[in-house]
């Protein structure tokens, strides 16, 4: 989906080669495309990556109309909610999140090497927080476990979604391909009809005396029999399968016309 809305628009921005304003709305959802898709390819990791990313996200999101944004996000970013979220609020605080990483170096923050969205939004809480007095270490680690299982059930969430499309477009795949092979057995199955026509229409009629001739070669036990059957049938230019079936069912008419 972000292929092919990149492909289709054919729009050359950056998100920093202008200000947002100046783009179009569909300029717009190149730049975010374009973002997503780069950042994605990076594993979500990268400083400028996520700040270029959740910029052309807010931007976009300040110029669709309402619910436009989040179907857009869904259907053609392929990001959920709660990664939409964290995008738009990394936007918010965009702008301090060097010298919060400046800080987080001096103070050895367990973050400052940080590349992700969330990583980032966190050390710029911190540094907003830096004067505050601290939490209770209890409490802090209960809320550091709580964002792990959080993180941890996002990405299973995410992983589990890309496994369905894959699911869906497998089976979307090897129906179109059942499809076809039925179109192509029905093609087959309307010529040899078209054929055994043809074949029909090409032997001569069977005279009642090679008829009779045939009768007496299938029933013999003599060793020429087979070759006497065969010849009757292509002198007539029968197929000797066609000649047998015929032979059967003339037979069985007589049956059942004497009983």
């Amino acid at each position: 989906m972000l292929d092919e809305f990149s492909q289709r628009t054919q729009v050359g921005v950056q998100v920093d080669a202008q200000p947002t304003d100046d783009l179009s709305r569909d300029e717009k959802k190149a730049a975010a495309v374009r973002a997503i898709a780069e950042l994605r390819d990076h594993g979500r990791a990268g400083i400028d990556r996520n700040l270029q990313a959740s910029a052309a996200v807010a931007a976009l999101k300040a110029d669709l109309p309402h619910g436009e944004f989040g179907r857009f996000c869904t259907e053609t970013l392929q990001i959920s909610s709660t990664y939409r979220a964290r995008l738009l609020r990394l936007a918010e605080v965009g702008d301090h999140v060097r010298e919060a990483l400046a800080w987080a170096a001096t103070q050895e923050h367990r973050l400052a090497e940080c590349q992700s969205a969330q990583n980032l939004i966190k050390v710029v809480d911190d540094w907003f927080n830096k004067d505050k007095p601290a939490e209770p270490k209890a409490k802090t680690q209960a809320g550091k476990r709580s964002q792990d299982i959080i993180a941890e059930q996002e990405r299973v969430i995410e992983e589990a979604a890309a496994l369905v499309q894959e699911r869906d477009r497998t089976i979307f795949e090897h129906e179109f391909e059942i499809a076809s092979r039925d179109d192509v057995i029905a093609d087959l199955e309307r010529r040899l009809a078209e054929c055994e026509d043809d074949i029909a229409a090409l032997r001569d009629p069977l005279p009642d005396e090679a008829r009779e001739q045939a009768l007496e070669a299938m029933t013999s036990s003599r060793a020429t029999a087979a070759g006497e059957l065969a010849a009757i049938a292509k002198r007539h230019h029968w197929r000797l399968k066609d000649l047998c079936h015929e032979l059967e069912n003339f037979t069985a008419v007589q049956i059942s016309a004497d009983a």
